[in-house]
């Protein structure tokens, strides 16, 4: 029987957790039943750890059953890595739990360990590469005093894009609570003060018409039902000559959502009312639109 010797904080709950491969890089803090023993735990010569925690109470698709091995069992295991170990209060990346489980071990992540998990790859959804290609060549292109993410997830683009304009103002939309407040804490531990996550529909954006310099959609468009309900609405924010930036998968590449090419897709944002430019990369589409006055 293991002894609990803490317990974690995040603004996870089972529904955010579905989407394993994209909470990864968010933050969650341990908190140590005895504050004062982090150096006990945590020591400067190891960057990662291993961590047991409560299981998750949720059961992942057949394609997923290494994670239902590793976190839905009778324990949970995550490796993850330090991000701050102060006395006090200790917070790590990668931590697969939801807020308020229990910690009963931390141990260190060792070179022994990081040889045998060379042959273990953390499972990745099938876009994964594709950002990775993509978003290199997008970011340097976003720029602009109020700038919109919509659909940011748990933030990682976000506070990118936010740490590429330090001068403007950066915001993260989603539709979910969870993915917003933990998106909040994610940029509040990692230091990132010019994002501020809101939630709110791609239907219906909490901004005035006309308040907006740049937009962003980055793998979020295909997942609407009205694709061109959402563009104007976007449209409507954006001031006169403002530009949205979006990246789309292309039909070969998912199977979910609308079967557009490249073509097609820019096609759908001048019905809406925008000029664009489409760039076809790694299997995905890049739309430059800019708003019509």
């Amino acid at each position: 029987m293991f002894e609990e010797i803490g317990s974690i904080r995040n603004e996870a709950d089972e529904t955010s957790l579905q989407i394993l491969a994209l909470f990864r890089d968010s933050i969650s803090e341990i908190r140590l039943n005895e504050p004062e023993s982090v150096s006990d735990y945590f020591k400067p010569e190891y960057s990662h750890y291993i961590v047991v925690h409560s299981p998750l109470d949720i059961r992942f698709p057949e394609n997923r059953e290494e994670w239902n091995l590793r976190f839905c069992r009778d324990v949970g295991v995550s490796i993850v890595e330090l991000v701050i170990a102060e006395t006090g209060r200790v917070y790590v990346k990668g931590l697969i739990a939801i807020n308020g489980s229990k910690v009963y071990a931390i141990l260190p992540f060792t070179t022994m360990d990081a040889e045998k998990a060379k042959k273990a790859m953390f499972p990745e959804d099938r876009m994964a590469h594709v950002r990775a290609k993509v978003l290199p060549a997008v970011l340097p292109i976003i720029k602009g005093e109020t700038i919109l993410d919509i659909g940011s997830g748990f933030g990682s683009l976000t506070m990118e894009i936010a740490k590429n304009n330090p001068d403007s103002k950066v915001y993260g939309i989603d539709l979910h609570d969870s993915l917003i407040g933990q998106a909040q804490m994610n940029a509040e531990v990692l230091g990132v003060s010019n994002v501020e996550f809101r939630t709110g529909s791609a239907y219906a954006l909490p901004f005035e018409a006309d308040s907006a310099d740049v937009a962003t959609c980055f793998f979020m468009l295909h997942h609407l039902e009205d694709i061109k309900f959402a563009l104007f609405e976007i449209k409507k924010v954006l001031k006169n000559g403002g530009l949205l930036i979006a990246v789309e998968p292309l039909a070969h590449q998912h199977h979910h959502g609308p079967q557009l090419s490249e073509t097609g897709w820019g096609e759908l944002f001048e019905d809406v009312g925008f000029n664009v430019e489409t760039e076809n990369l790694e299997g995905a589409v890049i739309l430059k639109a800019v708003k019509r006055e």
